[in-house]
């Protein structure tokens, strides 16, 4: 599961709030974009007069799953990682059967980076957060792709992945699975540092055992944007009165 699915933003289907204009955001997962532009995205909120978007409805979000005995829960930044969980990090072997994604995206590829499936396997980018379904379809597994509630239709924004996958708005019901692992990723590209401490009771919420991928490499929490806000100001007064003095 992505965090973004508790992060409402207009581009992802969500309402604009009246103020559109404050998001429409780049992304890359890069440490810009994860972490340095949130100041500035504080910033143009706190200039609005708009408070700041934050995550909402993820208490009792795990009541509903079912879940094998010793599951583990796994959990880092980027949802690439998912690509390469396989059957056999919890003792299994083969493909997973399905892969369930509750994601404010459907991460099975898009068409402005590959025209096709068979384009993607040929063009050696790999696995990314964009894409990282695409390893499980090729392995054989079914794609179930739940999209948050908040989201106001399918219509908007079209959905057209590169692999047939089952994709619906999350009505709340229990899925008809007993899941053998479970992946959370922090999504920091897309939701904001001042939402970490969230992330980390989310985390605590769960049910599981729980670590992180071997491979993850984070700041948690990361600095917070609205402490250096606060920060700027003071140095930008202090030399406007000693300009002044």
């Amino acid at each position: 599961m992505d965090w973004d699915y508790f992060f409402p933003t207009p581009d992802a289907g969500g309402p604009d709030g009246g103020h559109p204009e404050l998001f429409g955001w780049p992304v890359a997962e890069d440490e810009h974009h994860t972490e340095v532009v949130w100041l500035e995205r504080a910033e143009k909120f706190n200039a609005a007069g708009i408070e700041l978007p934050t995550v909402h409805g993820w208490k009792g979000f795990w009541d509903r799953f079912s879940f094998t005995d010793g599951a583990p829960l796994i959990y880092a930044d980027s949802n690439a990682w998912a690509g390469q969980l396989w059957p056999s990090d919890v003792g299994g072997d083969g493909a997973w059967e399905s892969v369930h994604l509750y994601d404010a995206h459907h991460d099975a590829g898009y068409k402005q980076n590959h025209l096709s499936f068979e384009h993607w396997k040929t063009s050696g980018d790999g696995i990314r957060c964009e894409n990282w379904m695409l390893a499980h379809h090729w392995a054989g597994a079914q794609l179930h792709v739940h999209f948050p509630p908040w989201r106001e239709s399918m219509d908007h924004p079209r959905e057209d992945p590169l692999v047939d996958v089952a994709m619906t708005i999350d009505d709340g019901r229990p899925p008809p699975t007993t899941f053998n692992l479970a992946y959370v990723c922090r999504s920091g590209a897309w939701v904001p540092p001042w939402a970490d401490q969230t992330f980390t009771d989310f985390l605590r919420s769960a049910p599981l055992p729980k670590s992180a991928h071997p491979q993850n490499q984070w700041i948690h929490p990361r600095p917070d944007p609205l402490r250096m806000a606060e920060m700027k100001a003071a140095l930008r007064a202090k030399a406007e009165d000693l300009a002044a003095g």
